[in-house]
């Protein structure tokens, strides 16, 4: 249960990072968005990694088949709620995160098959690459917002977050192997996630104060990391386990995780400052509109994939909650 813990947490963040709009007066608590991107980075690799390997051909059709008809069916609703909305080609093939993800899936591929016993070796080389074109290439490092470091508009931060995935992989084989017996213990994890989030986002309000510091925001990836390896280890402790005796909180929990990719997609469209009056009130009304329309967004794709499936329609497994 600990997959589908990880990815309500990552919903709630990613949602939370974009409704910067929804905060009248405390718009820096509208983060998250890096955090959240990365513990859904590491999970997919995490959870690739604990199935069987398939040819890659059959591999990447899985992939493919999971993603398209929710981008094509949220793309639709899109067009339906906003029609003056002209999407870029970019956006048709589901945005960035959409686009690094597939890219990802071939190259986790190929590490898989080529360089499963390596995977640090390769997580290193991906970070000490992240360092030097940073170094030498990435333009605005003295940038704290859009077109920082993890700013929406540079897609730098696309070459580290594979570190990310990569680390889920790692843990997700030794998970498969049965290797992985480190816990830690909740409090030691928990020191963990509270220091490396000091860490993290202290280094970010220096950035944005004191000029000098902003180049080295590059630094706050090995944080970023220590948040997203403490998080799963914190969250794997038995304590949390409670949450899924009571049937009403696990219903909750696994339906949010489930429209994790959904709700990316259409998210942007519905972020309105319009209940801003009634806030915080209008975060949860927002929330709760992103997360049904994103279960009617998988519905839909779910009858798409049925329809060019062999199989008679299942209609049971098309509105299921999860």
């Amino acid at each position: 249960m600990t997959v589908e813990l990880l990815k309500f947490i990552a919903v709630l963040l990613i949602i939370n990072s974009h409704a910067d709009i929804m905060y009248p007066r405390f718009s820096a608590l509208a983060t998250g968005g890096a955090i959240g991107d990365c513990l859904f980075l590491f999970l997919s690799g995490y959870t690739l990694f604990l199935g069987a390997s398939r040819r890659f051909d059959n591999y990447y059709k899985r992939r493919l088949r999971r993603i398209f008809p929710s981008v094509l069916c949220a793309a639709i609703f899109i067009k339906f709620a906003n029609p003056g909305h002209q999407f870029s080609a970019l956006e048709l093939a589901g945005g960035e995160f959409i686009v690094a993800l597939l890219s990802y899936y071939v190259i986790l591929y190929f590490v898989r098959r080529y360089a499963l016993h390596a995977i640090p070796i390769v997580l290193s080389c991906v970070l000490l690459l992240s360092i030097v074109v940073y170094i030498f290439f990435f333009p605005y490092k003295y940038e704290v917002g859009e077109r920082g470091l993890y700013g929406i508009s540079t897609p730098f931060r696309w070459l580290p977050y594979f570190a990310f995935m990569l680390l889920g992989a790692y843990l997700g084989r030794k998970r498969a192997d049965g290797t992985d017996c480190y816990s830690g213990g909740l409090l030691r994890n928990f020191v963990l996630v509270l220091g490396s989030c000091l860490l993290f986002y202290g280094l970010q309000l220096a950035a944005k104060h004191v000029p000098a510091v902003a180049p080295w925001q590059i630094v706050t990836i090995f944080p970023l990391l220590g948040i997203i390896y403490g998080i799963y280890r914190l969250f794997e402790h038995p304590v949390f386990e409670v949450l899924f005796r009571n049937r009403f909180i696990k219903g909750i929990i696994l339906t949010v995780a489930g429209l994790c990719l959904e709700s990316y997609l259409i998210q942007y469209t519905l972020i309105t400052d319009k209940f801003n009056s009634i806030w915080p009130l209008n975060l949860l009304l927002i929330v709760v509109v992103i997360l049904l329309c994103s279960y009617m967004v998988r519905c839909a794709a779910r009858i798409v994939t049925q329809t060019f499936s062999p199989e008679d329609y299942d209609w049971k497994a098309v509105f299921k909650l999860y």
